[in-house]
């Protein structure tokens, strides 16, 4: 039914206006002339009706008859173009892709421009007529672009609600995942550490080494017990790059844990420190960690360095290590997922991570983007803000200048400038209307009431033009309607859009010669004038509310629906592994740390002999390795499902 519907409301109206211009305007064309337009209007508006089906020949019909209304009628005040072919654009942008649009756009510019061309007469309508010819398409398409990828968003979202077993089961794998490398970063690191130097410390059967160990593996088992507990808690894991002291403190405390277990590390900070998304904090944070773990496991002995560079946009990680001493190292216990898990994490920050031998060692290195990820280049929205700023800020100042009465025809140069400086500069707010509406509008209403009282009384020809921009409140309130931020309420918005409407009409009035002055005079005036700029702007709030927010709302509560089945999937992979944790990893990194300490208090004289320590030191080396058993096996579990 739209399909009909539409084409035949605006066939009315381009056929009604143009008489309506016509009778304004005082232009008499002849009968041939009549109906030769009104044949072009209803041949362009009855293409309309396959405007979804086909739109590429609906918008070359469509522009083609319009522009040949014009010309028939022979003056620009008719409606004869610029509607029908509108719509059409407008279908092209919604139905097809960017370079469609973007082609579409030119040739229905073009031809507009170039119809109405003929029939200008002077440069002031010239300028007139293309600056707004240009933005009104331009505003056309990129409405139109905008709408399909709303649709596109809408479909995909709907589609994830339908599909609810399968963002549960995407869920539960990406779960699985995050999981896994945080497993094998929080707990590999530690173990390995313990079975490496615990290994290389039996073997030189030095008794104070023995208990150097042993504190070191007692102390090292604590803070596995405590970072597994942590990771499967319901609250997620913990997260190092979320911490008060960011790098700056958790780095130190690892490289110096990692000194106390005989590994010769180097940290060195470049650069203006700053605080960093959390999950950048904890992406630096593995990489440092896991490499470190890489280093003892092939490289034990050798000295590690590593460098953290704080540059513009980015922060800069590196490890490097010379080559080993001996082969000492334990690769049997690596899970081969190290670097593959810390290139993961770098690119999903839109980051990379390199890794390779290095001077005979081996050295990785990160740039991990500080700013989330973003489109790179203006998209469609910056467009419809250029445009949207374009039209109300160059608008009144053409205005201004145009046959056959310019409103600024007889100011003096300084004072045109003038005026003119303040009608262009009133348009710049609404380029953050989406971002920040409610600080656009209200700029742009102190914007107008300054100039209003402070210029206006000297100035009056500005008074009129405030009014002739006031589309730019309109555009302001409409954005606060769909773009404020959720559970703000947005009623105010018409009542603040209206205060430059009164203070201006105020201001007029009082400035008038001609105008009786009266007690009331000026609060009737602000009332009157106020109370009209409201009942103006409010249609515009309530089409924002419904039309943009409505939409948000629904997108916005789509993506807490899909969140929340996706969250139970993911706590249900949480409770899983904490069950795996508990009955393999965590007992037999407990049974460690219990032997670590037996075998200290052995040590220490006050039970047992010294030869108590070695056993004990093998007792701890045995669970650390059953441990990473199990864990590899846990991981190797998550990895087939």
């Amino acid at each position: 039914m739209a399909d009909f519907a539409v084409p035949a409301l605006l066939m009315a109206v381009q056929i009604g206006g143009s008489w309506a211009l016509a009778e304004l305007s005082d232009v008499r064309a002849g009968q041939g002339r009549w109906m030769a337009m009104i044949a072009c209007v209803v041949l362009a508006n009855a293409a309309l009706i396959w405007r979804r089906t086909a739109p590429v020949p609906v918008l070359a019909a469509a522009v083609a008859f319009s522009a040949l209304g014009v010309l028939a009628m022979g003056t620009t005040d008719t409606l004869a173009s610029g509607v029908a072919d509108a719509v059409a654009l407008y279908s092209l942008a919604v139905h097809r892709d960017r370079r469609a649009a973007m082609i579409g756009c030119l040739v229905a510019g073009a031809v507009g421009l170039g119809a109405v061309a003929p029939l200008l007469t002077t440069v002031a309508d010239s300028l007139l007529n293309t600056v707004l010819g240009v933005l009104y398409y331009v505003l056309v398409t990129a409405l139109g672009q905008l709408r399909r990828q709303y649709k596109r968003r809408r479909a995909a979202l709907a589609a994830q609600l339908a599909e609810t077993e399968r963002a549960r089961r995407a869920a539960a794998g990406a779960e699985r995942e995050r999981l896994a490398r945080d497993l094998h970063d929080v707990a590999g690191h530690h173990l390995s550490a313990v079975v490496v130097h615990s290994g290389a410390v039996a073997r030189t059967g030095d008794p104070a080494l023995v208990r150097g160990a042993l504190a070191a593996a007692a102390d090292t088992g604590r803070e596995v017990l405590t970072a597994l507990s942590r990771l499967v808690d319901v609250m997620g894991p913990a997260d190092p790059g979320a911490g008060e002291g960011g790098l700056g403190t958790l780095l130190p405390q690892l490289c110096e844990g990692l000194s106390r277990l005989g590994v010769p590390v180097a940290l060195a900070f470049e650069g203006r420190a700053r605080r960093l998304r959390p999950e950048v904090g904890t992406a630096a944070y593995r990489v440092v960690q896991e490499s470190l773990t890489n280093a003892m496991r092939y490289a034990p002995g050798a000295a590690v360095a590593v460098e953290v560079r704080y540059v513009p946009g980015a922060v800069e990680v590196a490890v490097v290590n010379e080559a080993p001493r001996d082969d000492g190292g334990v690769p049997a216990l690596g899970t081969g997922r190290g670097i593959g898990g810390m290139r993961e994490r770098a690119e999903a920050l839109g980051g990379t991570l390199d890794a390779g031998p290095s001077g005979g060692g081996w050295a990785v290195r990160a740039v991990l983007p500080t700013s989330p990820a973003g489109r790179r280049g203006p998209g469609w929205p910056e467009v419809l803000d250029a445009a949207v700023v374009g039209l109300c800020a160059s608008v009144p100042p053409l205005l201004a200048f145009t046959p056959p009465d310019p409103i600024l025809g007889g100011a003096s140069r300084g004072t045109a400038a003038l005026v003119i400086a303040l009608l262009l500069v009133r348009g710049v707010p609404l380029w953050w209307r989406r971002r920040a509406p409610y600080p656009a509008l209200a700029a742009l209403a102190a914007i107008d009431s300054a100039c209003a009282l402070a210029v206006g009384p000297h100035v009056p020809e500005l008074l009129g033009l405030l009014l002739i921009g006031s589309p730019a409140e309109m555009v302001a309130v409409y954005a606060v309607a769909g773009h404020a931020r959720r559970g703000r309420p947005t009623w105010p918005a018409p009542f603040l859009g209206a205060l430059p409407w009164a203070v201006t009409f105020t201001v007029a009035l009082a400035t008038d010669p001609g105008a009786e002055r009266t007690p009331v005079l000026v609060p009737f005036a602000l009332l009157a004038s106020g109370v009209f700029g409201v009942l103006v702007l409010l249609p515009f709030w309530a089409w924002g509310k419904a039309v943009t927010g409505r939409g948000r709302g629904w997108e916005a509560t789509a993506l807490e629906t899909v969140a929340a089945r996706r969250g139970e999937a993911a706590q249900a992979e949480r409770d899983r592994v904490a069950l795996g944790l508990r009955a393999t990893v965590l007992d037999h990194t407990a049974r460690m740390v219990r032997a670590a300490e037996a075998g200290l208090a052995g040590t220490s004289g006050t039970s047992g002999t010294e030869a108590d320590g070695p056993a004990a030191l093998a007792a701890v080396t045995e669970h650390a390795r059953a441990a990473l058993l199990d864990m590899r096996a846990l991981l190797d579990a998550l990895e087939e499902e």
